[in-house]
């Protein structure tokens, strides 16, 4: 009789638990790299958006309003609100400012200010990535929000100072007030 050559039992878990365990790494790196592209389409979308704003002021002298965190820049005489994700015109004139006003790609939203005169802009993400570079930090460094911004969505809430990524128009040179670390 020949003996037969296989694996052990013991072998065999301990190379399940090494594909496990690689299987586990790679999905989680694979978060990460999911996020760091969400992250820098935010960042796309907002510049995008900033450069239709400069184009809007030429305009009308003046950036559109905001209301509760969206663009007022739509519609007849573009005064209506817009929405994120529809296309961005003024309806009088057909002045085509964006074909689509993006959208956050993560399910949050983006949240724009403008002071009451329309003379300077705000554009606030939230982005994933907490160790990004760009995101708002308070005096000890760590990762921080925007007061009063509204950017993220929480159990189906939208809660308050979610916002930790901002654009400017070109004549503000201070940064928002940032409140809370993470």
């Amino acid at each position: 009789m020949k003996k037969q050559k296989g694996f052990t039992l013991l072998e065999l878990l301990v190379v399940m638990a090494i594909m496990a365990l690689l299987a586990g790494l790679g999905l989680r790196t694979f978060g990460s790299v999911q996020q760091k592209s969400r992250d820098g389409r935010r960042k796309q979308d907002l510049q995008s958006i900033s450069k239709a704003l400069e184009i809007y002021y030429n305009d009308f002298k003046h950036y559109p309003y905001a209301s509760g965190g969206k663009i007022m820049g739509c519609g007849e005489n573009a005064t209506e609100e817009c929405v994120w994700g529809d296309v961005w015109q003024n309806s009088n004139d057909l002045t085509l400012y964006m074909s689509k006003l993006p959208q956050d790609p993560g399910g949050s939203q983006y949240f724009y200010l403008a002071d009451a005169q329309g003379q300077t802009y705000r554009l606030f993400a939230y982005l994933e990535n907490t160790e990004d570079e760009a995101i708002a930090k308070n005096q000890d460094g760590e990762a921080a929000y925007y007061s009063g911004t509204y950017c993220r969505i929480i159990d189906t809430v939208l809660s308050v100072n979610t916002c930790n990524y901002t654009v400017m128009s070109t004549n503000l040179t201070t940064t928002p007030n940032i409140v809370d670390s993470y």
